[in-house]
């Protein structure tokens, strides 16, 4: 993946789309190849190696928050790649 590409996305969702985009998500992070994509809007990535994971949970007046943020550092593809 070349440096400098970026994809974000935020909005509202049922229980179920959420849980499907997470199950996505998984899919993409098992196979090592993760495309994300709205509108003309996409990047893929290559979770390989050890991934760094965080997960933080906070519940405060009556709304709850889970926050996941999922890192890594590339190996060998992206030598490969620029080669």
């Amino acid at each position: 993946m070349a440096s400098g590409h970026e994809f974000e996305f935020e909005g509202a969702a049922t229980p179920a789309e959420a849980a499907d985009a997470l199950t996505r998500i998984a899919d993409g992070i098992r196979a090592r190849s993760l495309s994300l994509s709205m509108g003309d809007e996409e990047i893929t990535v290559f979770p390989d190696n050890d991934l760094s994971l965080e997960i933080e949970a906070s519940e405060k007046k009556g709304k709850a928050k889970i926050e996941i943020a999922i890192a890594w550092k590339h190996g060998g593809r992206d030598a490969e790649d620029d080669e």
